[in-house]
């Protein structure tokens, strides 16, 4: 379903979040640049959950359908799987309304962005061009100082700026030529870029942020030098604050200022007194953010296609009709009145454990195809992630009878996708273990 797949999605942006906050606090500490790592997570967050949906398909082996112990789905979907079950129907106008929801949103973020866009044009058509300290720029009216056009980036100042002492209209003019030669305002136009392609992720809003604030954190290390006065710098950036006019909507392609007393506070931020030790510490946490991000957990989340909502992402059954667990909408689930299998007497006299493993189809009517029925190895990988307890061997085949003789009285919800009901290969565990 659409919404499990989008809070996947959310999920693992925070997760990337957190290792681009972790790795940008190391490169902090390191005294380096720390845009890098928001950048990876942004093009990341936004493009692997599209990606994964669209192209990227699970082992259909990895999944067993019906679990007496543990569960082997994604963080999400175990979760949404406690929850009261909608109907094919109603997961597929949820799944559209979503999709038309995101669309729209799109839509008008792409409008503001384009609305951005054409302020910042027009305030550099209408500045003249001028010089100051030997600096070929733009002069507005009271625009400034900024940094506009992503692909040929043109310095842009307020005309009272020229009327500051000469040391600090240098700072100003060499805070604006840093972001200017590093193509900051590129960075700018991927930060709003993506939170348009994906308005719907807290996670993606939250990293552009970040990345705002970075930009400037490292532009503050790229403008000061040995011997500059960081108060001095810091009142100015006040200044410039008080007296910058707003213009509605072209801050957002220009440099913003709601960042200030982060910033001020970065510059007059001491170094750690252990700088290995914390920097390791951090990576330890970006590090363990990243493993958690890619786990087979989080990948189910997002990999596993969303049926119901759109027919592309519809996968077709094996060719006598039968579906695998991550091909259908609602996956096939035993009825609560079912009634295990019988503990052979002698088997349980003797104080013998063990468990089956076997392979069925449960039909549209929720029956187990007793023809469909397969015992599979103790050791098969679809089962580990499945079993959360000490794995008993299956010596006896009294235990297997058991299991066969139960199947055909036991009842099944059956699979549905595409609101109609569909036949699906189940793998199950029986457990047969003395109380203790």
């Amino acid at each position: 379903m659409m919404p499990v797949w989008m809070a996947g999605a959310a999920l693992f942006g925070g997760l990337m979040g957190v290792a681009a906050l972790a790795s940008e606090s190391v490169a902090r500490v390191l005294a380096r640049q720390g845009r890098a790592p928001w950048v990876v997570a942004l093009v990341v967050s936004v493009a692997w959950p599209i990606v994964a949906v669209t192209w990227v398909q699970p082992a259909p082996a990895r999944f067993a359908t019906v679990r007496v112990f543990g569960d082997s789905r994604g963080v999400v979907r175990a979760v949404a799987a406690q929850l009261p079950r909608v109907s094919s129907e109603a997961s597929t106008r949820t799944n559209a309304a979503l999709l038309g929801a995101w669309a729209l949103a799109s839509l008008l973020m792409g409008v503001r962005l384009m609305c951005a866009q054409r302020s910042l044009a027009r305030l550099s058509r209408d500045a003249r061009e001028g010089a100051l300290d030997g600096e070929r720029l733009l002069i507005t009216e009271g625009f400034g100082p900024a940094v506009i056009g992503a692909v040929r980036p043109r310095v842009a100042i307020p005309d009272w700026l020229r009327d500051l002492d000469a040391p600090l209209r240098r700072l100003v003019l060499r805070h604006e030529r840093a972001h200017r030669d590093a193509r900051d305002p590129m960075l700018a136009w991927l930060a709003e870029i993506a939170v348009t392609l994906v308005p719907w992720n807290p996670a993606v809003w939250w990293q552009a942020r970040r990345l705002r604030l970075a930009i400037e954190v490292d532009c503050d290390q790229r403008t000061l030098r040995p011997g500059d006065d960081v108060v001095t710098y810091s009142q100015l950036l006040l200044l410039i604050a008080q007296r910058q006019q707003t213009v509605r909507l072209a801050p957002m392609l220009a440099e913003s200022t709601t960042h200030l007393s982060v910033r001020i506070t970065a510059m007059q931020q001491p170094r750690p007194a252990h700088p290995l030790r914390t920097s390791l510490a951090l990576g330890a946490v970006a590090v363990v953010s990243l493993v958690v991000a890619c786990s087979p957990a989080m990948r189910d989340d997002i990999t596993r296609p969303n049926t119901g909502a759109s027919a592309s992402l519809t996968m077709s059954p094996s060719k006598d009709g039968v579906y695998f667990e991550y091909q259908v909408e609602q996956p096939a689930q035993p009825d609560t009145g079912n009634r295990a299998p019988i503990y052979p007497a002698a088997l349980r006299a003797a104080g013998i454990e063990g468990q089956v493993r076997v392979q069925f189809v449960v039909d549209t009517m929720g029956r187990a195809d007793a023809a469909s029925f397969k015992v599979l190895p103790a050791s098969d990988e679809r089962f580990v992630a499945s079993v959360s307890f000490k794995v008993l061997p299956a010596s006896d085949e009294r235990f297997v009878a058991s299991v066969r003789e139960a199947l055909p009285d036991m009842r099944f919800v059956p699979a549905q996708t595409g609101g109609r009901k569909v036949k699906q290969l189940v793998h199950q565990p029986f457990v047969f273990a003395l109380a203790k």
